[in-house]
């Protein structure tokens, strides 16, 4: 990984690494990560369509920063953090594409994210994941969330929601 001039989350080209990369979310890709997104849980499971995906991702929101995953040259998944949230970023939305699951790109962005929250002097880590999810909450609490709080069918019905925190001090 190398260092950047820029400070937390810049919404620059970071190089990850081994032909990973984040950069910021071309327009272009919005509608493919929508299709893409739309199939695969937890957005296929709480019903979120294509063009709604698409939508809020092309969506302005004040703090928040977009990065398209690029694994060799091709798109891998999408994360997008807000930052300033409560002492610390927040992991506000964080896809793999299927076909790149299971070689480590989850865990990697992960690293990235601690690594930035750090370099902005942050305190904590922040996410939430579905109960529904568990291969993500797997994920997380690998890499050391710990639950915070519990919303009980914010999204849907069937499930809750985990309020997630990894404490960086």
């Amino acid at each position: 990984m190398t260092a950047s001039p820029h400070g937390p989350f810049e919404n620059v080209r970071h190089d990850l690494g081994d032909a990973l990369i984040l950069r910021p979310l071309k327009p272009e890709h919005a509608k493919a990560l929508g299709a893409a997104m739309a199939e695969i849980p937890p957005w296929s499971v709480v019903n979120w369509s294509a063009p709604s995906i698409a939508a809020s991702l092309q969506r302005e929101v004040p703090a928040l920063k977009r990065f398209e995953v690029l694994q060799d040259g091709r798109l891998a998944g999408i994360v997008a953090i807000q930052n300033p949230f409560l002492h610390g970023p927040y992991l506000q939305l964080f896809c793999v594409l299927p076909e790149f699951q299971g070689r480590g790109l989850g865990h990697r962005l992960l690293q990235w994210m601690e690594g930035e929250a750090h370099k902005g002097g942050a305190r904590q880590l922040w996410l939430c994941v579905s109960t529904f999810n568990t291969r993500a909450e797997a994920l997380y609490r690998r890499f050391g969330f710990e639950q915070a709080g519990l919303f009980d069918k914010l999204a849907i019905d069937e499930s809750d929601e985990i309020f997630m925190r990894k404490r960086l001090f």
